[in-house]
C-alpha cells in the first residue's frame, strides 16, 4: 500500500482516505462519514487493515469499503435494490443503506 489512511476519529479516517484518492464520490463521504467503523470494530477501527471483530471473523479495511462504495455509486440511489452477501460485521450494509436513502433521510 502506497498510502496511510489510519486516523484517530472516523472523520479524519474518512478525510484521509478521500485524500488518497480510494474514492470521490460525495455520497460516499457522507456515508462513510454516518457510519462510524467505531460501531463495528471492538478496537483499532480506525486503523487501515482488516479488524477482528469476534467469532473468528474481521471486517474489511477501510480502503476497500470506500472503493466498494465508489463502485457502487451510480447503483446506490432511492427506490435502488442491493443485496450484500455475506455481510460480515454490517459496516458495508449500513453504509450502502445511507447511499439509497431519499434525500436528507440522514
Amino acid at each position: 500500500m502506497a498510502w496511510t489512511c489510519d486516523g484517530g476519529s472516523n472523520a479524519e479516517m474518512v478525510q484521509k482516505l478521500r485524500a488518497a484518492g480510494q474514492f470521490s464520490s460525495n455520497r460516499v463521504e457522507a456515508a462513510m462519514m454516518a457510519v462510524d467503523r467505531g460501531d463495528f470494530s471492538p478496537s483499532n477501527p480506525y486503523r487501515d487493515s482488516p479488524q477482528g471483530i469476534g467469532y473468528n471473523a474481521t471486517i474489511t479495511a477501510p480502503h476497500m469499503h470506500a472503493n466498494a462504495l465508489q463502485r457502487l455509486a451510480d447503483h446506490l440511489f432511492e427506490g435502488a435494490k442491493a443485496l450484500d452477501v455475506g455481510s460480515g460485521s454490517g459496516y458495508l450494509t449500513a453504509a450502502m443503506a445511507i447511499m439509497k436513502a431519499p434525500p436528507n433521510f440522514v
